[in-house]
């Protein structure tokens, strides 16, 4: 089975001359793209197992709710990476996917909307 390379403007990746103002396009796209989501995803892997490390039985729920959003932000990360097609083309327009976005926004307002309760009731 012939390996499959990753094309920009037609052309194998390690191949391509761009000039520097398109890799200084193509790097920020990278980081709105993938970015903000991996290290959401992260940071909120972290703060799970800190509190789960160093803070007493009571609070087990408040991390695990961390670790799930942060599963969740990855999953949402990892979907979105294989709908999107070639982000990366500078022939295309760059448009924010709505639809990411609103899923994005209603895992993170239910996590919020978990965590303020919980914390009410400590």
């Amino acid at each position: 089975m012939p390996r499959r390379h990753h094309l920009y403007r037609g052309h194998r990746a390690k191949s391509l001359n761009i000039t520097e103002e398109e890799l200084v396009e193509v790097r920020a796209r990278e980081r709105t793209f993938d970015g903000a989501y991996w290290r959401t995803a992260m940071k909120s892997f972290s703060m799970g197992m800190i509190i789960l490390r160093l803070f007493t039985r009571a609070f087990y729920k408040i991390g695990i709710v961390f670790v799930v959003f942060g599963m969740a932000v990855l999953g949402i990360a990892v979907l979105r990476r294989k709908a999107a097609g070639d982000v990366f083309d500078q022939r295309q327009p760059f448009e924010t996917a709505g639809f990411w976005v609103m899923i994005t926004t209603f895992i993170t307002t239910i996590a919020y909307i978990v965590l303020l309760v919980m914390i009410m009731r400590l």
